[in-house]
């Protein structure tokens, strides 16, 4: 074999590991406080840099400046920062700009194709086109992502429950508004079953790793007891976010300095109100336990389909829900809906073999399934 026809060959192998390492990207993440590697493909990548998806119609990077408050009002936020171009053309380095985004664009797609197929494309997420223009941030203060605005703190490795989330919560508005679910607004029902949905896409109790404080760390494994407990107030979590950061919080020109000082100035006279992204953990917990005894398959597509059918158990209350004294009832999906819905469902996809199952663990949460005639 002639000199020649190795460096050829030599030669095409580089070439064929340059274009398999333009393909794809190693992406790091924590799950379960443990390191982890996941190799995406990087279709989304055109020739000319640019990314191109149905889901997405332009991608922003910037680095976090500083954060303000309109009259010290947490809902009018304002995020000041510094954009920075993104180059597509070169090998992605790990933590860089490209490398985030790329994270994030993987991420945006895999969740809204999860969504699509449980919910048989009943969620129209193009219709909601201003989260389809992408922001990447790196600033110090992750845990105030949005569902169009991703922060990561630099070089960290966010747990890809941040991205299953914020879809989620693009994925219940929807069902909510357009296809009518009556939650009437982020309840801990309507939080809870979103959550569900992050746990077991990302097959693990754990939500918030690495962009979530531990203390604010959301777990399902846990026993979460109803009626929640204090803890799940928003004073709770306005405290562990404080204890979390001691040093930012006595520093008024921090970012979460500002973020609890908003907090606290609007909503001081209702800090006993429960914080529905830990309190819906109550029906989250539930769920997951439920999962774990009928199966990923089986439980997601019951929650999925009990959710869609939630209005008509609703307007059936008066045929299996006993008040208790002096109960009001409100026109809003609640426990005992889910509750008699699932079985219902059940029922139907499952020939009742998870009837025990669903009852023992809404039981075992504290929910007086007493009241329920089934």
């Amino acid at each position: 074999m002639s000199t020649n026809f190795n460096l050829t060959l030599i030669l095409f192998g580089l070439f064929l590991t340059s274009c398999n390492n333009n393909n794809t990207i190693d992406v790091n993440y924590l799950k379960e406080g443990l390191l982890c590697t996941e190799t995406i493909p990087l279709d989304f990548i055109d020739e000319n840099g640019e990314i191109v998806s149905e889901y997405i119609d332009s991608v922003k990077f910037s680095y976090l400046d500083s954060l303000a408050y309109i009259e010290n009002n947490p809902d009018e936020q304002k995020i000041y920062s510094t954009p920075i171009a993104l180059d597509f053309t070169k090998k992605i380095k790990p933590y860089s700009p490209e490398y985030y985004m790329a994270y994030t664009a993987f991420n945006v797609a895999k969740v809204i194709e999860y969504y699509n197929q449980l919910f048989d494309n009943k969620i129209d997420f193009n219709s909601q086109e201003e989260y389809k223009k992408i922001e990447v941030t790196i600033g110090d203060v992750p845990y105030l992502t949005s569902p169009n605005n991703f922060i990561f703190e630099e070089n960290s490795n966010p747990s890809p429950s941040l991205f299953f989330h914020e879809i989620g919560h693009r994925a219940f508005w929807y069902i909510e508004g357009e296809l009518g679910i009556k939650f009437k607004g982020q309840s801990y029902i309507h939080a809870g079953l979103l959550e569900y949905f992050t746990v077991s896409l990302n097959n693990s109790a754990l939500v918030g790793e690495d962009f979530l404080p531990v203390k604010i760390l959301r777990n399902a494994a846990w026993i979460y007891g109803y009626p929640p407990h204090d803890s799940l107030s928003l004073k709770g979590l306005l405290e562990g976010i404080a204890a979390s950061y001691p040093q930012k919080t006595q520093d008024p020109q921090s970012n979460v300095s500002k973020f609890c000082h908003a907090y606290m100035t609007t909503y001081r006279d209702y800090l006993d109100i429960l914080d529905n992204h830990r309190g819906g953990m109550i029906i989250t917990s539930t769920l997951w336990r439920i999962r774990e005894q009928l199966n990923q398959e089986k439980t997601d597509r019951l929650v999925a389909e009990t959710i869609l059918d939630l209005n008509k158990f609703m307007d059936m209350r008066s045929e299996f829900y006993t008040t208790n004294k002096d109960e009001k009832l409100h026109d809003k999906i609640e426990w005992y809906d889910l509750y008699y819905g699932l079985i219902q469902k059940d029922k139907e996809l499952n020939e009742g073999k998870g009837f025990d199952i669903i009852k023992k663990e809404f039981a075992r949460i504290g929910f007086p399934i007493k009241c329920v005639n089934l």
